[in-house]
């Protein structure tokens, strides 16, 4: 099926490498924008961007404390592969900016986060300004062709313990992925703690923006890994729905965690970088997942021991909790009963899907292996950073 699949990729400005002259223009279009938007109508700014401005940016509530992106319309700039020819060995991928002291505008090296692919069209974007670095945000739509048959689905469970645990079926590969962001978060919480005491609010605002981009990359990683397991096996996504996990509540330190983690952001990235791979993501409401059996079917006769350990007193399952999850959200993906034991999925099934910009429609998943439980369920799983 025909879909249109759009994401925003974050390509850094090496202004490390720019001539002065070209980092002066820079800083002299993204200045008057700021001046622009608030009431200077005399700011020696590029036409277009002007025109971008009165768009996107809502002047009534302008904070004088804050920078606003610099919008740039598609039609006045290119990025690509080598926009121009270029004696350098700097980047692959160029961005030609407009500006109004240059006609023609500048061209900058970029370093993008993800591949833009040639098909696709990059729509309106804009340039943002962190700790005096530039990231251009672009704007790429393109339409793909997903998937309608799989040999399997990927259960992908969204947690406190871990920002997100993933289980293949049939093959019931785990992975377990976040301890990377437990760390960053846990990190820049106490400092930021401390540099509250100390009244330090600007280096506070520089240490939020680099805790930012740093969990940004994990979650753009661990996305991309799940993505790219999918498109290995022909796995249809299956993913929670995040419908009252923000609205738990578990105490001070565990709801703290709780919200800390970006479970939206990530979902969001999946469903993106996984239309563009030409895989489909099913979204399934989370409901008794995690405290059913995913061997037998059990939900009365289950424990769950802290976030860690799921037991089982029915079968005698004792698992790790988030895997246990995970698996019944792939086998409610299958659209089948999760009260049901997991070897009793049968070997065909068609799970409606809802993907983002298409009518509701279905998706054919083979599971052509036994997906009876081994005796022991204990076995080694790779925790990804």
């Amino acid at each position: 099926m025909k879909q249109t699949a759009e994401k925003t990729v974050v390509a850094k400005i090496l202004t490390d490498d720019l001539t002065q002259s070209k980092l002066d223009a820079i800083n002299h279009e993204y200045e008057a924008f700021q001046r622009y938007i608030r009431g200077d109508e005399d700011a020696d700014l590029y036409s277009a961007t002007k025109q971008c401005a009165d768009a996107y940016v809502d002047t009534d509530n302008l904070r004088d404390d804050h920078d606003y992106p610099w919008f740039i319309r598609n039609d006045v700039f290119d990025v690509g592969v080598d926009v121009e020819q270029h004696d350098t060995d700097l980047t692959d991928w160029w961005l030609k900016l407009p500006v109004s002291q240059v006609w023609g505008g500048v061209n900058v090296p970029i370093q993008p986060h993800d591949e833009i692919p040639d098909e696709a069209d990059v729509k309106d974007s804009k340039i943002v300004r962190e700790d005096g670095d530039y990231y251009a945000h672009l704007t790429v739509r393109q339409e793909v062709e997903v998937s309608e048959e799989y040999d399997g689905v990927i259960g992908v469970d969204f947690g406190i313990r871990w920002v997100a645990t993933s289980v293949a079926l049939p093959s019931r590969n785990t992975e377990f992925y976040g301890r990377e962001i437990r760390r960053i978060r846990r990190h820049h919480h106490n400092l930021r703690t401390r540099l509250q005491e100390k009244g330090a609010y600007d280096t506070l605002q520089s240490v939020r923006a680099k805790e930012h981009r740093r969990v940004n990359d994990r979650l753009h990683k661990i996305s991309r890994a799940i993505v790219e397991e999918a498109k290995e096996r022909n796995a249809l996504i299956v993913v929670g729905n995040l419908e009252g996990i923000q609205n738990q509540d578990l105490g001070a330190e565990m709801n703290r965690r709780l919200h800390s983690m970006p479970h939206h952001t990530l979902k969001n990235y999946i469903e993106y970088k996984a239309t563009f791979a030409g895989i489909a993501v099913k979204s399934v409401n989370e409901y008794m997942t995690s405290q059913t059996c995913w061997r037998c079917g059990e939900q009365e006769a289950t424990t769950r021991k802290g976030q860690g350990r799921h037991l089982c007193h029915e079968c005698g399952l004792d698992d790790n909790a988030d895997k246990n999850g995970a698996t019944n959200i792939a086998k409610k993906g299958l659209g089948k009963d999760i009260a049901c034991p997991l070897s009793s999925l049968g070997a065909v099934c068609e799970p409606a899907l809802e993907p983002s910009g298409a009518d509701q429609a279905s998706a054919t998943v083979r599971l052509r292996a036994d997906l009876e439980a081994p005796a022991s369920t204990k076995r080694a799983v790779r925790r990804a950073k």
